[in-house]
């Protein structure tokens, strides 16, 4: 097997462009998500009773996003191997990394599921729950915000060859191919 590519996120485009453009990504999903659904429940009005439990939803968004990353492999039984590393600002993180080298199809799904459940999740809840849009508008653009780097992974695995394997590695994934 040869080294096609090797993503890293941090090295190619560094924390702090990630980080602006996961705000900018963050903002402008608020303004999209918002303002349409703000129109089309113009009647309603909006409730602020919620507060604790969006705030802790907040904090948990993180953790649950990365748990949404290792279900499709848990359930096609993989192993993933669960940590919590180095506290930031007294919280610490939740590390999930699966040992083991998958398809394309397959990390492609790994990547997409945390978006499209939680964000599916967020708007079903807000056609639910009209007088709450504006947690939930929130909470799914910090998410669309946090899955920026996964949008940049999954744009370097599409363009990789289809009968690729990509392999987790410490700071990113190889891309393999057969020679």
């Amino acid at each position: 097997m040869t080294c096609w590519k090797t993503i890293n996120l941090y090295k190619d485009y560094g924390f702090h462009r990630i980080a602006i453009v996961s705000f900018f990504t963050m903002l402008i999903a608020f303004i999209l998500l918002y303002l349409p659904l703000n129109l089309v429940y113009s009647t309603i009005h909006l409730n602020e009773d919620g507060l604790l439990l969006f705030m802790m939803t907040l904090l948990l968004i993180f953790p649950i996003h990365k748990l949404l990353h290792s279900l499709p492999l848990l359930f096609i039984g993989k192993k993933v191997k669960f940590s919590i590393e180095r506290l930031f600002l007294g919280f610490p993180i939740l590390s999930a990394r699966h040992e083991c080298m998958l398809t394309k199809r397959m990390i492609i799904i790994v990547l997409l599921t945390p978006f499209l459940f939680i964000t599916g999740l967020m708007l079903y809840a807000c056609s639910l729950f009209p007088q709450n849009i504006h947690y939930f508008t929130i909470i799914a653009a910090v998410h669309l915000g946090l899955c920026v780097s996964d949008f940049i992974c999954l744009k370097q695995v599409i363009k990789a060859p289809r009968s690729c394997i990509v392999e987790e590695i410490e700071d990113g994934y190889d891309i393999l191919i057969n020679n």
